[in-house]
């Protein structure tokens, strides 16, 4: 019996396609139109803080994304988060965080967070409503310290990449945290998703295939997703 290999997980990226040996989670905006399902091509649906408007515009634009989370392979909600460097609005990014985080538990489907200088306002929201849905932390950078607190509870990591600039927090959090922590993404970054394996891998001193074995468990335990692989 022929076994296929475990594919690649690229659990946020913002490329369209995507190597035969990857599946990946494509980021897609409200009023996006969706490819059709073939397989491997999942998507996350949301507004990110650095595209909040108007309030009226914002809430028709959250009514679209109740849209596109109704499709099966639309399997997160987000990215989504606070920035403080944006300039937005913080009160509405607030506001609109709020909403999608109620997404992620009444669609059942985990929450991707962007976050910059914003830690105590989002973790907040978790300790006053305790989501049961799992976050995912996307482009994840922080301290040691921060990722020790935020690993106690039903929240995972992914890292991009922050893991090839050798003085990062990202390089020193990643070695902390458990595989069962762990994803990998390429977001906006031109490089192969395998190539961030690859450093992830040599960072832990284990095997590429240990680390795409990790985060394929990750993966189908937080997704009741189907593969055609």
């Amino acid at each position: 019996m022929i076994v296929n290999p475990v594919p690649f997980i690229d659990i946020h990226t913002h490329h369209l396609q995507a190597p035969e040996d990857t599946v990946k989670v494509g980021n897609i905006y409200p009023g996006d139109d969706i490819p059709v399902f073939t397989g491997k091509n999942f998507f996350s649906v949301g507004l990110h803080p650095w595209e909040i408007k108007s309030k009226d515009e914002n809430n028709d634009r959250l009514l679209m994304m109740e849209d596109a989370l109704e499709l099966d392979h639309v399997i997160f909600v987000g990215e989504c988060g606070l920035d403080k460097l944006a300039k937005t609005d913080f009160r509405e990014q607030i506001r609109v965080f709020n909403v999608q985080a109620f997404m992620a538990e009444e669609y059942q489907k985990p929450l991707i967070i962007h976050c910059v200088k914003a830690w105590n306002e989002i973790m907040e929201w978790h300790n006053q409503n305790k989501p049961v849905i799992p976050w995912i932390f996307h482009g994840y950078n922080g301290s040691p310290e921060m990722t020790q607190q935020l690993s106690t509870k039903k929240i995972l990591f992914s890292f991009g990449k922050a893991l090839f600039e050798e003085n990062s927090k990202a390089v020193e959090s990643f070695r902390l945290l458990p595989l069962d922590k762990i994803f990998i993404e390429t977001d906006e970054w031109e490089g192969s998703v395998e190539m961030v394996y690859e450093k992830g891998a040599a960072l832990k001193n284990i095997s590429s295939e240990i680390l795409k074995e990790a985060v394929w468990e990750n993966f189908n335990r937080i997704e009741n997703v189907s593969f055609n692989i």
